[in-house]
This record gives structure tokens, C-alpha cells and sequence, in this order.
């Protein structure tokens, strides 16, 4: 389907319903949150759109999704800015761990064990029966 038909059915759609066509509509990435963007001023859209860019952020545009929600804080209505705020929030935590991920598989530095010392019997923690 286009982006456009996708947008005009989930803007038609019924509240309870309008979620099933986020992720028909994220993966068209930097359009989508386009799409969207207008419907962040919309009383009735406007958690729907954020729901869309968080998802397209989680799908590789996490740069141009988390610019797009801070300029909105301000346009939105007052009731979506807790969920700017949680999808803000999100996509820093996606950022920290793609980071802390690709750290982990960067070439670790090995160090070498220590050598191991030899344990004499008379050096034993074991106690021993006396003769």
C-alpha cells in the first residue's frame, strides 16, 4: 500500500483501532514521521503520530524521530506531552544500549591470567590427620 492510503485509512480509523496501522505506516521511515508530523497539533491524532515516530526511531531513523518529538513538546496538546516525554525518554535508552552493544562487540582487551602458584603440602589450607 502507499503511505498516503495508510494515512488516510489510520486518520479514518477509530481510536481503539488507529494503533494497528503503525507499523504498516513506520516503515516508510523519514515520510512517515512527515506523514505524521502534522497530526502532532491534533487533539484526537496526536498520540497515535507519536506512537508512529517512536516506532520509525526504533527502526533506524532514532536522530530524526528524537528531533521531531523535541520540537513538538511545545505544540502539543497537554495531554501527549507525557508520551513525547516517554518516547523521548525510550529512544535515549535504544541509543545507550545500541552503544553500550556496539562497545561490547569491539575487540575486548584480553589479559593474560596471572600464573598460578603451586600449592605445597606444608602451605595447604587443608587440615591434615596427623600420624
Amino acid at each position: 500500500m502507499q503511505l498516503a492510503s495508510l494515512l488516510e485509512e489510520a486518520q479514518g480509523a477509530s481510536p481503539d483501532c488507529r494503533i494497528l496501522w503503525r507499523d504498516r505506516i513506520a516503515p516508510f521511515g523519514k515520510r512517515a514521521i512527515d506523514g505524521v508530523e502534522p497530526w502532532l497539533t491534533s487533539g484526537v491524532l496526536a498520540a497515535f503520530a507519536v506512537r508512529v515516530i517512536l516506532r520509525v526511531g526504533q527502526q533506524g531513523e532514532r536522530e530524526a524521530a528524537a528531533k521531531v518529538l523535541r520540537s513538538a513538546r511545545l505544540r502539543v496538546p497537554a495531554q501527549v506531552k507525557v508520551d513525547v516525554d516517554w518516547a523521548l525518554a525510550t529512544l535515549r535508552l535504544a541509543a545507550r544500549q545500541a552503544a553500550a552493544a556496539e562497545k561490547a562487540l569491539a575487540t575486548p582487551e584480553v589479559t593474560p591470567p596471572a600464573p598460578a602458584r603451586p600449592v605445597e603440602p606444608h602451605d595447604s589450607p587443608v587440615a591434615r590427620r596427623r600420624r
